[in-house]
């Protein structure tokens, strides 16, 4: 539009320019006659074209009118057209009659037709209503024409006062033309109508003054053409083409007001006056226009018809529509669930329908003419009606809530109010659509009990991502104020590296939103206020409100389960390792005890100051430092075979303080502390001072450079929380043992692995990485737990913590002297040993030593043996630990056919079958591998020359 603006301005200003360039060159000569004349044909056709071009691009309203405008303007270009043949070229007198003269009035009916015109019009502007009123305005005009230009008795008789009669009826003629646009710009309301009938009005009223000033000169007789009075014609064309071209009235958006019912009427019959104006003028010229005076008569009066009956069609249509609105909008308010009301100003309602009767337990007639304070109490109706003045004065539509108390029960109403209006816009009372929404109230808020009652956190967000509602346990996991959570973006929930993604798969969601659950197997994190971290799972669901859908996300934090799980993995691992360091442990005993037993009998034949006697030592020394670290291994799989009795853990660490303190060196401060009142506990003390040696020796490992190792008792009372923070933790009463130092201190990494065998941080020769893994072993085998507190260069401190038990303290058992010489024996013993290097040896030693072996690989061949009238068997000797029938049972079997025999076990690996949580089974003799021949055969007599057949009690 702004280049056509441009284009208009500038073809305005040409035309002037030119025409004044040519009257100024050529003044009152014929060829400024004549190029005027042309230049005034080209300026109505330049206008026709700019009217054209601008109703392409206006509004519907805009569309009709500059339409029929362009027509105007073109008729406007021919009638200048044969104005300028006739005058220029043709130079025909004016007293007579031209073809132009036809259109002096006839030209501006298309413009006169858009009074009827409207925005409020519907179609395209091409009614038949329009059609008749076309005709109408033709007929008027072509009456006006003929009765005052087409008599030929008239010019005949005087042609100047034909001019003169000419000019009085162009003056009326277009002067209330002018007046009608200008009273219908002053009269509209909406501000496109005012926008072109003012423009229209504007240039009607010069287009006046020109042509009835033309045809003033030419009445007195002293009109020339060519001269300035022509430019006033160039510039009233170029008035039109600026109105047209500078047009950009938008009608979007416009508001189109209610006319009033009197122009309604004016413009429904107004055109009807027509035929009355046409009527008399054609009296007038019916003796020489006959043939027209009966057309002008018969095509007036059939217009005026036509606009009747088409008037009456509409009105017709209109009422059958109006009818069929109202029986529909009346199924529409008599079938709806909400309320529909309409009240006056007085607060009276004027109309309701039987849902709202309903709401109040009445019926429709009984609630129309009464107030909110008649149908509810007092105390609801009042402020409802004063909701209701507040409407009326501002004029704007609310909606909230209201409560009304109506024959004994209070209702909660979702109330949608607005200003009531007549036709002409006046606010005449209130229209309201209400809803009960009371049961929506109690489900809602017994929603939100459930929702702040949950023990997860639920987030419910809208499409965009937007978090419309939260719970109590979310700002408790979060660390979030409700306040700050509502219309944030859920990835604030979110740690930042998880920001940019999410956007996407919330997307994918929505587009697809099943209920599902996220983080079983993904790791899925949350983020505090605070700018911590947590576990967390999530669990999705999809919720259809009025609103649209929403998002319902209910999070949990998982860090106890995972820290839980955790523990549980390590648990399993330590287990796992534990069962393998037994079975290799159970393997080496066997070998071991067949190397210290060849040994004792190669020493036993060799020189004592021989070279082989010494090579023999080294081969029993290393065997024994071997024996040491499968006693290790099996304190760390806790299958070693303990003696435990109640003890005073302060007796313990208080009778290693001086031997701490010559073994870990002057650099390092030994402090101990022991707690007064100390529980007691059930353990083997031999074991404790090996933990205690262990975890001093690994403290001074950390310490190089001198430092500070404390030893520390205390009672302790472990509760449900401390024991769920470190599973598996039985809560109850224990005594804890502190051992910490100030040295170097440990990575998470090296914390994760410190109790597995042979994991050490230390060089290669300079430990085994046996010694915290028989720790680990010890404690657990005692029913205690282990844990281990320490950063890189912060120290570490290991507390292990002993079941107390409420029992005095035991003394121990003296120590005893070593055995005499064992005797030589006769006996008749059954061995049973599924190793045959072990089976061997130890037969033949047995053999040597005067006593009657029967040898079995397995228990199956022990049975057998027995079964072959062997009554002479006095002892077996068996393994424990053998394929598909262990030592006990193969021990039971027997006994049940001998009862008199003894049973002496031995074994590397202690299991279930006679050792249980380490404590040998009370009156079973017992021999640990790997063991040498002499404890072999002396513990054979002891069990031989024992006075009872069991045990005595250890």
């Amino acid at each position: 539009m702004s280049k056509l603006r441009t284009s208009a301005i500038a073809a305005a200003a040409i035309l002037v320019l030119v025409h004044a360039g040519v009257l100024a060159l050529r003044y009152g000569t014929d060829a400024a006659s004549l190029w005027g004349d042309w230049i005034d044909t080209a300026a109505p056709f330049v206008a026709c074209v700019v009217c054209w071009l601008v109703s392409r691009h206006a509004g519907p309203f805009g569309r009709r009118v500059w339409r029929l405008v362009c027509f105007s303007a073109l008729l406007t270009a021919i009638g200048q057209a044969l104005y300028t043949d006739y005058y220029d070229y043709v130079h025909a007198p004016l007293g007579t009659l031209w073809p132009s003269d036809l259109l002096v009035f006839f030209w501006v009916v298309p413009i006169f037709m858009t009074l009827f015109l409207s925005p409020r019009d519907a179609g395209s502007g091409y009614e038949w209503l329009r059609v008749f009123d076309f005709a109408q305005m033709c007929c008027l005009v072509l009456a006006i024409e003929l009765s005052e230009i087409y008599v030929p008795s008239r010019w005949q008789s005087s042609g100047q006062a034909m001019q003169l009669r000419a000019l009085h009826a162009a003056i009326v003629f277009f002067g209330l033309i002018a007046l009608s646009f200008i009273l219908r710009a002053w009269l509209s309301r909406n501000r496109v109508e005012r926008a072109y009938f003012g423009r229209m009005g504007a240039f009607l009223t010069f287009y006046a003054f020109v042509v009835n000033g033309t045809l003033y000169y030419q009445a007195s007789g002293n009109y020339k053409q060519g001269e300035w009075s022509d430019l006033t014609w160039t510039i009233g064309y170029c008035f039109l083409i600026l109105i047209a071209g500078t047009w950009n009235e938008r009608e979007e958006g416009v508001e189109l007001g209610a006319q009033s019912r009197s122009l309604q009427l004016l413009a429904q019959f107004s055109p009807l006056i027509i035929p009355a104006a046409v009527f008399p003028m054609v009296l007038a010229i019916a003796r020489e226009q006959f043939y027209w005076s009966v057309v002008l008569v018969m095509v007036s009066f059939a217009a005026a018809g036509g606009r009747l009956f088409v008037v009456q069609r509409q009105l017709l249509i209109s009422s059958q529509e109006l009818r069929k609105n109202l029986l529909l909008l009346q199924g529409i308010t008599e079938s709806t669930t909400d309320a529909v009301f309409v009240k006056d100003r007085e607060g009276r309602y004027v109309m309701v329908n039987p849902a709202a009767a309903r709401f109040v337990n009445r019926t429709v007639e009984d609630v129309i003419g009464k107030t909110d304070v008649e149908i509810f109490t007092p105390e609801t109706g009042r402020p409802i009606m004063e909701k209701d003045r507040q409407i009326l004065q501002t004029g704007e539509t609310v909606t909230n809530e209201e409560q009304g108390t109506a024959a004994g029960v209070t209702r909660t109403f979702l109330t949608t109010k607005g200003p009531f209006r007549d036709p002409n816009g006046n606010i005449t009372g209130v229209l309201g659509i209400a809803r009960d929404i009371t049961d929506r109230q109690r489900a809602d808020a017994k929603f939100r009990g459930l929702l702040e009652s949950a023990p997860d956190s639920m987030v419910v967000t809208d499409r965009a991502g937007r978090i419309v509602l939260v719970n109590a346990q979310t700002e408790k996991l979060f660390g979030y104020k409700r306040e700050e959570l509502l219309n944030q973006p859920i990835e604030l929930l979110l740690p930042e590296r998880f920001r940019d993604r999410h956007p996407t798969h919330r997307s994918d969601f929505t587009d697809s939103p099943t209920t599902r659950d996220m983080g079983k197997r993904l790791q899925l994190f949350g983020l505090r206020k605070n700018g911590t971290e947590f576990p967390i799972e999530v669990s999705l669901s999809p919720l259809e409100t009025e609103q649209g859908v929403l998002i319902s996300s209910g999070i949990r934090d998982i860090s106890e389960r995972v820290a839980l799980e955790e523990r549980l993995r390590q648990s399993q691992k330590m287990e796992a390792v534990g069962r393998l360091a037994g079975g290799i442990a159970h393997d080496f005993n066997n070998l071991l005890t067949i190397i210290l037993g060849y040994s004792q009998i190669l020493a036993d034949g060799l020189p004592a100051d021989s070279r082989l006697a010494d090579s023999n030592a080294q081969i029993k020394s290393a065997a024994e430092r071997a024996a040491g670290i499968t006693r290790q291994l099996l304190a760390f799989s806790r299958k070693q075979v303990l003696s435990p009795r109640v003890i005073n853990l302060n007796d313990i660490v208080l009778n290693l303080d001086s031997l701490l303190r010559r073994l870990i060196g002057e650099d390092i401060e030994v402090m101990t502390v022991p707690a007064p009142d100390l529980g007691m506990v059930k353990a083997d003390p031999g074991q404790i001072e090996q933990v205690i040696m262990n975890l001093a020796l690994n403290s001074r490992d950390a310490m190089l450079d001198g430092g500070k190792l404390t030893l520390e008792t205390s009672n302790a009372s472990l509760d449900e929380t401390y024991a769920r923070e470190h599973q598996p933790v039985d809560p109850g009463r224990y005594v804890m043992l502190a051992v910490s130092d100030t040295g170097h201190g440990m990575s998470s990494e090296t914390l994760s692995r410190i109790f597995e065998p042979f994991y050490t941080t230390k060089e290669v020769g300079k430990g085994t990485g046996l010694g915290l893994s028989m720790v680990y072993g010890i404690v657990k085998q005692s029913g205690g737990y282990i844990w281990v507190y320490s950063e890189p260069d912060q120290g570490t401190t290991f507390k292990i913590y002993l079941p107390r038990v409420d029992q005095p303290a035991e003394r121990g058992s003296p120590e005893t002297q070593p055995p005499p010489k064992v005797a030589r024996g006769s006996e008749t013993i059954l061995l049973v040993e599924d190793d045959p290097q072990l089976r061997e040896l130890s037969s033949s030693v047995l053999t040597h030593v005067g006593y009657k072996v029967l040898t079995a690989s397995t228990p199956e061949e022990g049975l057998a043996i027995c079964e072959s009238d062997h009554q002479d068997i006095r002892l077996l000797v068996t393994d424990v630990v053998m394929p598909r029938m262990n030592g006990r049972q193969l021990a039971e079997k027997i006994q049940k056919r001998c009862p008199q025999m003894r049973v002496l076990y031995i074994s590397g690996y202690t299991d279930n079958a006679i050792v249980h949580y380490g404590v040998l089974d009370s009156g079973l003799w017992f021999l640990p591998k790997p063991f040498t021949l002499s404890a072999l055969v002396a513990k054979v007599r002891e069990v031989l020359d024992s006075a009872t057949k069991t045990a005595p009690a250890r």
